[in-house]
């Protein structure tokens, strides 16, 4: 970046803001660097200069690099969530369906301002800026989620007592994570009824099914990773003291999502 185009920005930028104001602004810039420049090329000299502050001011509101791109992952993680808004709060099959179609409908209307291409920057990234952990957990949590609204919905009686939650819960974020991949990839063609909303109908209709028998009814490994034990110690590992990706060192503060 030229000088006139930083002192352009840092002019935009400089007038006074709460420090709340400041962590979301700050928080903006690294998700649009990473949008540009990947993971990789969201370095505190580059967010300073689009924030436009100094580049030790940055430590006034973080404590490194690592826990801005913390901050981005739980910014994301709050559109995911937000995405699954439904006009229902029922725990049925057919919210679960409106959930998917929903996340079509982002796709096909958010274009590139979706958080798909975001989201997978972080799963590519990840293990090597030390957020496995992270990322594992949080997506624990959104399997969790689609789990206890099957389980709830047979206790209630408005979802069959056969539907297997976790297999539901797998199934739809397998879609979702197909449907990122496309829209990333500009594969505008999975939006077409007969592939998207073909592969829903599939999906659901599946869900229904009575089980074939088994000769041993184990528990699910995955049910036990979802468990609240295992996912606290995932935020456990999360939080651990580690090097900061810029040199520091100290805990990680978790934050809700």
């Amino acid at each position: 970046m030229d000088d006139s185009v930083r002192d352009d920005t840092a002019k935009r930028h400089t007038h006074r803001m709460s420090a709340d104001a400041r962590k979301r602004q700050i928080v903006e810039v690294a998700l649009d660097l990473i949008q540009k420049h990947g993971l990789q090329g969201v370095t505190m000299s580059r967010i300073a200069a689009e924030a436009g502050i100094r580049q030790a001011s940055l430590y006034t509101h973080f404590r490194s690099r690592k826990e801005i791109l913390l901050a981005a992952l739980d910014a994301i993680y709050d559109r995911i969530y937000a995405s699954r808004m439904t006009a229902s709060s029922e725990n049925t099959l057919a919210r679960l369906r409106e959930i998917c179609d929903h996340h079509i409908e982002l796709w096909r209307g958010l274009g590139e301002k979706h958080h798909a291409h975001l989201l997978l920057e972080f799963v590519a990234g990840a293990p090597g800026e030390g957020l496995r952990e992270t990322l594992a957990a949080k997506h624990l949590e959104t399997l969790n989620e689609f789990i206890q609204i099957v389980e709830r919905g047979k206790e209630e009686g408005k979802i069959p007592p056969q539907v297997d939650a976790e297999r539901v819960a797998w199934f739809i974020t397998g879609f979702a994570f197909a449907g990122d991949v496309s829209q990333t990839m500009g594969f505008q063609r999975f939006l077409d009824p007969e592939i998207s909303g073909r592969w829903l109908d599939v999906m659901f209709k599946s869900f229904l099914e009575e089980p074939e028998p088994t000769l041993h009814q184990d528990s699910s490994p995955i049910r036990e990773a979802v468990s609240a034990s295992s996912l606290s110690a995932a935020r456990s590992v999360a939080q651990g003291p580690e090097g900061g990706i810029d040199g520091e060192s100290g805990s990680v503060e978790r934050r809700a999502p």
